[in-house]
């Protein structure tokens, strides 16, 4: 009797679900007959040549029932025990992928931090197309076959690719039968052909109990001495931005491409997602777990630069250390980082090649020259210079392409330097004589963004601008300035500094406000105008519509300051967290998110000369000796 596909499909399905011969031959409408035939047939077969999918299934699901339980590492095989230490071995026997030495190194270096007894935070950067997910894949794999205990967790920005990533994994653990590797890749060099699996050298890795295999996480078979698997916690966890509340604690946690351009355009969109990966990603972690951070970098202030930015916390406890040792600990960043470019000029000799036989780094100068070939890099340097330096270097961004570099701030080489670490807010240095300066509060409002609020104090004599107080954040118009009538007094942030500069020594005497488009109106308020008559201070508005791009006097003009160390900044308590914000912007500035503190800065630096003007020094000319008796005496 013949039978059609349809009915072939059915009759597998039905024995992969576990009926008998008889039960599957009735589900698919066929004789018992036929199907004790089709049975022979694909038990004739020895490769997967010639069976459709649900045929593959049930002969996997067939060996699966006839694998024994997790092995002891004293009955593994010679291959198993040298694939559980040697990564690039591992992915050859069980996937039939040939390694690059980057990847090499960086799943050792992966594990070797989970493996630790210290929490560990690692960012791991790579260009687009490096095989990055498939890597991430294999290391998860490698993890589980050499700690069956261990509790992973897989993430990314949606709960649809998390879950992609797990069943993909689970795959793997479920495989009986060896992979086959594509035709294409094999006459590359680029795979072969697997020579086992990973079920049937470690021992079972799907548990009896279907319950504890879900494409949202699973169990893997624990030996017996362990106990009984359903009180283990999962194996691996798939969670996504998306899912809410993310539950339990993890030995590793790796989050895969977590940054979505698409969902972080905006300030606030990437502020949130800070908060997001500070209140719940990061705190998923057991006290020795490792939490990875990878991806490739898509903007120089993205999410990857701000994890790299933490500084690590401090354990005040350690009183045996010197109060050097403390300090360097305190400078200490929080996140490891695994960085592998593209391309690596310092290894670009001239007596080597770009062809994609050449060897990759860190032998050549290329990451992977099949993968991503010489063709391809020399073309995104050529056309797309600024993305190639971020996407696929994991740049921030070129010296010559920033206002402020990082060295003119901090005092690195020759630079001065532009903090003081003995200065707190509303303070000024011992021996500045205040009626010597000039006392200046800026504001760059805005209706729907941040705002920025700056205190300036300007020493004419030494040319210092020393900042005092700064204040980013969001708020509205009557937070900065207004008149309550109940209680007849003025409140906000300009009457707070207004009279706290008074109560320190040094009164405000000019407000510089931005008034463009929708700050305009602000001005014009009568409550605004009497507040001014009545404190007695100048208020100057300030158009940037014209005057920003102006190379003589327009924003990068304040770069000459901070590379001379004349911009003075708070570096003690509070004072330094809020200098931070303007460092932030200048440090980043015109590819950063934001250029409010930035502009506040320029709007004093622009008014100076208009406020202040210099003592002119009067120089006597020479005059012969008759002249001067001449002058004194004038009636002779």
């Amino acid at each position: 009797m013949a039978i059609n596909q349809s009915q072939r499909k059915k009759y597998f399905e039905a024995r992969g679900a576990g009926f008998s011969i008889a039960q599957s031959a009735q589900k698919a409408r066929i004789s018992e007959a036929t199907a004790y035939r089709i049975e022979k047939a694909a038990k004739a077969l020895t490769a997967d040549e010639g069976l459709d999918s649900s045929a593959r299934d049930y002969r996997e699901a067939k060996a699966q029932n006839k694998l024994e339980g997790p092995k002891k590492y004293d009955d593994l095989s010679d291959e198993a025990k040298l694939a559980l230490e040697d990564f690039a071995y591992f992915r050859r026997r069980y996937f039939g992928r040939i390694s690059t030495p980057w990847q090499e190194e960086a799943g050792e270096a992966l594990v070797e931090l989970l493996e630790s007894p210290d929490k560990e935070y690692v960012v791991m950067n790579m260009p687009p197309g490096s095989g990055k997910t498939t890597l991430l894949h294999d290391i998860t794999c490698w993890i589980i076959c050499r700690n069956r205990s261990v509790r992973l967790l897989t993430g990314s920005a949606t709960m649809s690719l998390a879950q992609r990533n797990l069943m993909r994994v689970r795959r793997s653990l479920e495989r009986v039968i060896p992979e086959v590797a594509d035709d294409m890749l094999k006459a590359r060099g680029q795979a072969v052909d697997a020579e086992s699996t990973l079920a049937l050298d470690f021992g079972r890795f799907k548990p009896l109990e279907k319950e504890l295999w879900t494409k949202e996480a699973f169990i893997v078979q624990q030996p017996e001495e362990a106990g009984a698997i359903s009180e283990k916690e999962p194996t691996l966890s798939a969670y996504g931005m998306d899912s809410g509340f993310i539950g339990g604690r993890f030995d590793g946690c790796f989050w895969d491409d977590l940054v979505d351009p698409r969902k972080v355009r905006s300030a606030e969109q990437r502020e949130a997602m800070e908060d997001w990966y500070q209140d719940v990603a990061e705190t998923r972690l057991e006290p020795a777990g490792m939490l990875a951070l990878i991806g490739q970098r898509l903007a120089p202030d993205d999410l990857y630069r701000f994890a790299l930015d933490m500084i690590q916390p401090f354990d005040d406890e350690e009183d045996e250390l010197s109060e050097e040792e403390i300090e360097s600990l305190r400078k200490n960043k929080k996140y490891k980082h695994l960085l592998y470019k593209a391309h690596y000029e310092e290894k670009c000799e001239p007596d080597h090649t770009h062809k994609k036989s050449a060897p990759a780094y860190p032998e050549g100068c290329l990451l992977d020259p099949r993968r991503l070939p010489w063709r391809e890099v020399s073309n995104l340097m050529s056309n797309r210079g600024e993305r190639f330096a971020v996407v696929y270097q994991q740049q921030d961004l070129a010296l010559d392409e920033v206002l402020v570099r990082n060295e003119w701030v901090y005092g690195h080489g020759d630079s001065p330097g532009c903090i003081d670490h003995d200065r707190d807010r509303w303070q000024l240095p011992a021996g500045l004589n205040p009626s010597d300066c000039l006392v200046v509060a800026t504001a760059d409002p805005s209706p729907t963004q941040y705002w920025s609020i700056q205190c300036w104090v300007y020493h004419p004599e030494s040319e210092q601008r020393f900042l005092v107080d700064h204040i980013r954040q969001k708020m509205e118009a009557p937070e900065f300035l207004e008149y309550n009538y109940n209680e007849g007094r003025y409140t906000g942030i300009m009457e707070d500094w207004q009279h706290l500069s008074e109560s320190v020594g040094f009164p405000i005497q000019t407000w510089i406000i931005e008034q463009n488009a929708a700050q305009r109106f602000m001005l014009q308020y009568e409550h605004f105008k009497r507040w001014r008559q009545l404190r007695g201070v100048e208020v100057i508005p300030h158009s940037t519509n014209t005057n920003k791009a102006d190379p003589n006097y327009g924003v990068t003009t304040i770069s000459q300051h901070w590379r001379f160390g004349r911009v003075r900044l708070m570096g003690k308590g509070e004072g330094k967290v809020r200098a931070m914000k303007l460092i932030d912007e200048v440090t980043r500035y015109p590819h950063g998110r934001t250029d409010d503190c930035v502009m506040a800065e320029w709007f004093f630096e622009w008014n100076i000369p208009n406020i202040h003007i210099p003592k002119s020094i009067a120089v006597r000319s020479w005059r012969p000796n008759w002249v001067k008796q001449a002058n004194l005496n004038p009636l002779r």
